[in-house]
């Protein structure tokens, strides 16, 4: 079911009036715009989160994620084609920005410089609407609090974006500013919306947009989504500050692999995802399939970024880049064939079974350095019910292909505590992790989103509470909870068996243990196999990647620093005291690395002796 088909019976059986006939339609506009006249559109990115989740010494050392407003600079090159002036204002990046200009935390005030910015921009512009975009649940509470502060400008607003359109009823009653909402792809819905204002189009062409007068809601649910001729076009660049936005924080997941200095920003080949997995929202946004832009546009706009704007790496927002082997590989050569000089990676990840060797090798060639492979589970099981496109036999596949193509970083994703996911169904993805030997394993666990499948299910079977978009909480992946998993694991056992012999093998281990077992397979699978690495572009890959952890997502993470200075010292004979010093800090500081250390026979003297015979050693 579609997302429009489910709004419109929801509609019906809550009494919301769903619009047919023009001349309500038109009175409604006319009471909201009475002009009915917009000539001017501000498209707002509101920060990341609230100021209490924001901690200022992360986003010193640039650890908060700092992407360009693609879908924004869409929808502005849309308007801009009918004629509208349009203006962007990122209210993420103008935060990161003043973080990093700061000379101390004592100067700088959150609330302070978002609200400058909104205020600075609108009164210079003077915007006839304004449409703020969200895309995560963690970023609800900050929509809320910048549609509320905006309300004061008395100039009607325009939300929509992924978290708007997966959680739309809950959003709507949480953000009474809000007079409108657009849902899934608005990149026509909007500007349509527009020229029914101006009345260029009738009323009858409102598409996924819901308008609210009073506590009235009027949903206009027709569809109304971009065809891949329509999404073959370049963004309004021009109005984002393009080369800066690595500058003050991270876009993707292999920045790590780069020389300081390099322009990161983003690209979008194509939209949607064939897969139709239980626990992603992207078809329920997207709608089924993919639809994909011409060759010929996505490497116009490589072109672009390159020679206009200083830009060295790209991250494709793609959900599902190598869909169509012989477009992706038709798009590779061609970026060769014209001198794109970019480097690219797909943080987002790609489906195991497109992996092949002509596809990797078209990748590799046109400059791929980093991707993650979407694996989540290595039990057929879990993989059937979750509906995920791949089987052990593909992942071991497209793990041969990587080993071909050592310079790519191949990480894989993971993910335990699915409903009903047993202990030795965890192992399972454990043992056929361990067979792929890839480069690295990003672990979560399982973060069920509202109107995905799986959190249906799990509501149904009580797993877990319908709690909604007010109790949500910043979230910044694997890292983002180790002080958590630092309070809560108790385990000391060198041994991965060993420390879970207690749980029977058919039983789900308690939320409780997720913690632990997340921490073992980190360690087996990130940090233990890295004793007996010894190839060159893999030993500097690795200490790029490790000190990417130990600087900048967790500093002075133990295990980061232990082998970074055990793979200095493969290289070079020797280690940084800096690292030995760290080391040797975070131990005397923290109990918890304390036991760590101690039942996995590491130690620091290991780094400045090299004596490692001592130390457990990978099976």
């Amino acid at each position: 079911m579609s997302v429009l088909v489910m709004l419109d019976k929801l509609s019906a059986r809550e009494g919301a009036a769903t619009h047919h006939e023009n001349q309500p339609t038109e009175d409604l506009l006319s009471r909201i715009f009475p002009l009915r006249q917009i000539r001017k559109v501000l498209l707002v990115t509101p920060p990341d989160a609230e100021a209490a989740m924001f901690r200022y010494d992360s986003a010193k050392r640039r650890r908060y994620s700092n992407y360009p407003p693609y879908g924004l600079a869409v929808l502005a090159r849309n308007l801009r084609d009918i004629g509208i002036q349009v203006q962007i204002t990122n209210l993420n990046h103008e935060i990161l920005k003043r973080c990093f200009e700061s000379a101390n935390e004592k100067e700088f005030d959150f609330e302070a410089i978002w609200k400058e910015k909104l205020d600075a921009d609108f009164h210079e512009f003077e915007p006839d609407l304004i449409g703020i975009t969200c895309m995560f649940t963690m970023t609800h509470g900050s929509l809320r609090n910048v549609c509320n502060y905006a309300d004061q400008y008395e100039v009607p607003i325009a939300i929509g974006g992924v978290h708007v359109t997966n959680d739309i009823e809950r959003v709507l009653e949480d953000i009474p500013s809000a007079d409108m909402a657009f849902l899934q792809e608005a990149d026509l819905a909007f500007r349509q919306f527009v020229q029914i204002v101006n009345r260029q189009l009738p009323a009858s062409d409102l598409a996924q947009v819901i308008i609210r007068e009073g506590k009235e809601r009027h949903s206009f649910l027709n569809e109304s989504k971009p065809t891949s001729e329509e999404i073959s076009m370049i963004p309004a660049f021009d109005l984002l500050e393009i080369p800066d936005y690595s500058s003050y924080g991270i876009i993707g997941s292999f920045y790590h692999l780069k020389p300081s200095g390099t322009r990161f920003s983003t690209v979008l080949s194509n939209r949607g995802c064939r897969a139709s997995c239980t626990f992603c929202s992207v078809s329920y946004f997207n709608g089924r399939g993919v639809r994909q832009r011409h060759v010929s546009s996505v490497v116009d706009e490589l072109e672009i970024l390159q020679n206009e704007y200083g830009i060295g790496h790209i991250m494709w927002l793609d959900d599902d880049l190598l869909k169509d082997h012989k477009r992706a590989i038709h798009m590779f050569e061609e970026m060769v064939r014209r001198g794109i000089k970019i480097t690219w990676d797909a943080t987002n990840g790609v489906i195991a079974a497109s992996c092949t060797d002509e596809v990797i090798s078209a990748a590799a060639a046109s400059g791929c350095i980093g991707l993650h492979i979407g694996m989540e589970s290595g039990n057929p099981t879990i993989l059937h019910q979750i509906k995920k496109p791949g089987t052990v036999d593909k992942f071991l596949e497209a793990a041969e292909v990587f080993h071909k193509h050592p310079q790519i970083f191949a990480s894989v994703f993971l993910m335990i505590g699915f409903p009903g996911e047993t202990k030795a169904m965890i192992f399972d993805t454990i043992n056929v992790a361990r067979q792929m030997d890839m480069d690295w394993y990003s672990i979560g666990q399982l973060q069920p989103l509202p109107n995905t499948p799986i959190y249906d299910t799990m509501v149904a079977q009580g797993l877990i509470q319908d709690v909604g978009s007010k109790q949500t909480r910043f979230m910044n992946g694997p890292h983002g909870r180790a002080s958590e998993r630092e309070r809560n694991s108790k385990l000391a056992s060198v041994d991965f068996e060993d420390a879970f012999a207690t749980i029977p093998a058919d039983e789900v281990p308690a939320t409780e243990y997720l913690t632990d077992i997340w921490f073992y397979m980190d360690y087996h699978l990130n940090y233990r196999r890295l004793f007996r690495e010894d190839r060159p572009i893999k030993l500097d890959q690795q200490t790029k990647k490790l000190r990417k952890v130990s600087d900048i997502l967790l500093p002075d993470h133990a295990f980061a620093l232990y082998f970074l200075g055990r793979l200095q010292h493969r290289m070079l004979g020797k280690v940084e005291p800096e690292i030995v010093k760290r080391l040797e800090r975070q131990l005397e500081s923290s109990s918890y690395w304390q036991e760590r250390f101690k039942a996995f026979k590491l130690s620091p003297e290991h780094l400045t002796n090299g004596n490692f015979e001592t130390v457990q050693q990978p099976v």
